[in-house]
């Protein structure tokens, strides 16, 4: 085959990429993180300020994919992250490449932290190589944590004791933010998402996720997703969150959509059919329809029923303590299935006739009654039943 040549008959810009990116890092990367890089350059020779959201809007990406790309970049050794002394974000470092050296059996799979302890282990005295490796071995351990065995599985739902959160001295930070490139690359992302410099505390929480609940980076990066996903970006509700799947035994991402897709179905119902939207419920609500399923062990059926009731009654002032009311009649008169609600519906009726054709001074009141629906009849009960309670 001949040779060709390519050439250009425009005067525009070209950008440098280093043939040892092409050769060596292009190929065992995903293609969205190419281009993520690629535009980096382009970035780095314009020297135009920017931001994650331009770079996710000029791909039609998201945030987290560029977070993601950026993140797999610093694993490779690529990109660099700078802050200033008080640790705010300020930039991107693109390093210097250089050429892989070809590495025996399972090259592709060493992890840059496996590759740092076997070249300590190699230049090291023996007491250095246990104080330099300490930490790598631990962040070695936290990450094995996501493809740990089956025997994971079944941890969901088993309640663990909450370890106690300390404060971390700023020394430690640093030497987090010094040694470790997946805490770096969760405060980055924490801070994008944020969009503001982070706090002490915010990055506490981080640490204390991380660290003392020993979460994987894919899993507080589903943590970080999900609580913007609700409109809870804060670092006290992410805690909160993360709490409660250590206390489940979640420590896989799979499994935490999972736990948040049944969790959050059954509040979301609720409030749905109440006409509540745009906000989540709040403790107290939580709390309430919790006991309709612990306590008075109702199915979704009853409590449907219930809410449709409510709205009846109260089409325009419904709400989840009337709702309780409702229910709380019904568990006291024992009831477990609908059947057993149309039946105290007709026996109210029964009773109601009684009462009006006990006497003359009644009978406009009871010809009037018989006008009314059975449905209206039974919201008149459950009104009157709660007007009783709340005396």
């Amino acid at each position: 085959m001949e040779t060709i040549t390519i050439t250009t008959q425009n005067h525009e810009t070209y950008s440098a990429v280093s043939n040892f990116f092409i050769d060596y890092y292009m190929t065992d990367a995903n293609g969205e993180f190419v281009k993520v890089y690629l535009y980096l350059v382009r970035l780095l020779n314009s020297g135009r300020a920017v931001t994650v959201a331009d770079i996710a809007d000029h791909f039609n990406l998201t945030e987290k994919d560029i977070c993601r790309a950026i993140r797999y970049w610093i694993k490779e050794g690529v990109l660099q992250l700078e802050y200033t002394k008080d640790k705010v974000l300020t930039g991107i470092t693109m390093l210097p490449l250089t050429a892989k050296a070809p590495v025996i059996g399972n090259s592709s799979l060493l992890s840059m932290l496996e590759m740092e302890e076997t070249e300590v282990a190699i230049t090291e005295e023996p007491k250095q190589i246990q104080d330099n490796t300490k930490n790598a071995s631990s962040i070695n351990e936290t990450l094995s944590k996501a493809t740990t065995d089956t025997t994971d599985q079944t941890n969901v739902g088993a309640k663990r004791t909450i370890p106690e959160r300390i404060t971390y001295k700023p020394s430690y930070v640093a030497s987090k933010e010094e040694s470790d490139e997946d805490f770096v690359s969760l405060r980055f992302q924490m801070q994008t998402y944020y969009n503001r410099p982070l706090t002490t505390t915010d990055v506490n929480t981080l640490l204390y996720i991380y660290e003392d609940l020993s979460f994987t980076p894919d899993l507080i990066e589903y943590l970080f997703e999900h609580c913007l996903e609700i409109g809870k970006m804060n670092s006290r509700y992410i805690q909160a969150v993360a709490v409660n799947w250590y206390q489940e035994g979640i420590v896989q991402v799979e499994q935490a959509k999972a736990n948040a897709s049944s969790y959050n179905a059954k509040y979301n119902s609720v409030l749905k059919h109440l006409g509540i939207t745009g906000r989540t419920p709040t403790a107290n609500e939580k709390k309430i329809i919790d006991s309709w399923y612990s306590t008075y062990a109702f199915d979704q059926n009853i409590i449907t029923e219930a809410c449709d009731r409510a709205i009846a009654s109260k089409p325009h002032s419904a709400n989840l303590q009337y709702v309780n009311g409702i229910l709380d009649s019904w568990f006291k008169q024992n009831v477990k299935t609908l059947s057993d609600v149309h039946a105290l519906d007709e026996k109210w009726v029964n009773e109601k006739k009684k009462k009006t054709t006990s006497g003359k001074s009644n009978t406009n009141q009871f010809n009037n009654y018989q006008s009314s629906t059975t449905k209206e009849v039974a919201e008149e009960f459950e009104s009157l039943f709660l007007q009783e309670t709340n005396e």
